[in-house]
């Protein structure tokens, strides 16, 4: 399981375990307030209307009727108490499972973070021709993820497969990430370029740095980095912000040390729609009325691309990430 799914598996984990503590604090206050009402009624319905100063009194019968009400209810209630008592132990003991449950991802996490790490530096130690890296790692010709020849930036001849141009060099399982599933090892590449002209030198940085990977064509892969940055969505973004290789996950990047939130009308080329599941980087809007926009990313389906998409996400993932609470939002680097 990747670095990226894991951060979302364990964002719902915290978000449940938050829910979960938060239903449990309110079922210990209605508790509390049943508590208080039982309390009411059982002095209610100790009363001796026999003995009341008002019992001679024409209709005063229906004061019998009342109690006898009074006390069906404080049955209720007590039955009532019981099945709450019931619940919370039934809480109390869901939110030790959801616990145990998050540490077990966070353990595992750790050991996919030391097992990434080990592969980028036995990558290091064996990156020669003779290594035999696999053919899809983002780096060379043909269906390798980084494209053919006329794709590189430095121009040329192209790289030897698998082990870059002496810039672009992608380590890692290219398909440890998700085994048995067809990967995208070359990306579509620039089918719409944005306008850097007139820009601040910083944000053109940016795109920049986002073109040079768009154009190197490099696939798409949880468990691979190219140039030292993870070849996925976040990786991508991770890159072009400049950010430490190998790049944050989704989360990180929405992190108050790392990013804060900006409006859509502030999107300016350089800033990022960071949803739960995905992250593309903002190339400037397409149209007028704000509907369209250049998106650089590195997606599943078609690697690393620039093009033109609607905002803020096809309607079907947007839709989707909104229903799961993590809809995409625009974010700007912080210093940007």
């Amino acid at each position: 399981m990747s670095n990226d799914t894991f951060g979302v598996e364990l964002a719902e984990l915290d978000k449940i375990q938050r829910d979960w503590h938060s239903a449990s604090k309110h079922m210990k206050e209605l508790n509390q307030q049943l508590s208080d009402v039982k309390s009411t009624l059982v002095k209610a319905a100790s009363i001796d209307l026999a003995a009341a100063p008002l019992a001679h009194l024409p209709g005063f019968g229906v004061a019998y009727q009342v109690l006898k009400d009074v006390k069906e209810i404080l049955q209720l209630t007590e039955r009532l108490e019981e099945r709450k008592g019931l619940l919370l132990d039934e809480l109390a003991a869901d939110a030790e499972k959801i616990k145990r449950v998050k540490d077990e991802y966070e353990a595992n996490e750790k050991k996919i973070e030391e097992k990434l790490k080990k592969a980028k530096e036995a990558g290091k130690q064996n990156d020669s021709p003779s290594a035999g890296q696999h053919s899809g790692t983002g780096s060379g010709t043909g269906n390798t993820g980084g494209g053919n020849g006329s794709s590189n930036s430095g121009g040329g001849p192209a790289p030897t497969p698998g082990h870059g141009d002496g810039k672009w060099k992608t380590v890692g399982d290219w398909d440890a990430w998700s085994p048995g599933k067809h990967h995208t090892t070359t990306g579509a590449g620039v089918e719409t370029a944005p306008d850097t002209s007139g820009l601040p030198q910083e944000r053109k940085d940016i795109i920049d740095r986002a073109l040079e990977r768009v154009n190197h064509r490099i696939g798409y892969s949880q468990s691979a980095t190219t140039n030292g940055y993870r070849d996925d969505c976040s990786g991508f973004v991770s890159a072009a912000w400049g950010l430490k290789p190998p790049g944050l996950n989704t989360y990180g990047l929405m992190g108050g040390d790392t990013a804060h939130q900006i409006t859509k009308d502030d999107l300016q080329p350089g800033d990022a729609l960071v949803a739960g599941d995905h992250t593309v980087l903002f190339g400037g809007w397409a149209d007028a009325s704000h509907t369209k926009y250049v998106a650089l990313e590195d997606n599943g389906s078609q690697g690393t691309v620039s093009h033109v998409i609607p905002y803020p996400y096809y309607s079907g993932d947007a839709a989707s990430e909104r229903a799961g609470g993590h809809p995409y939002v625009p974010y700007r680097r912080n210093g940007l």
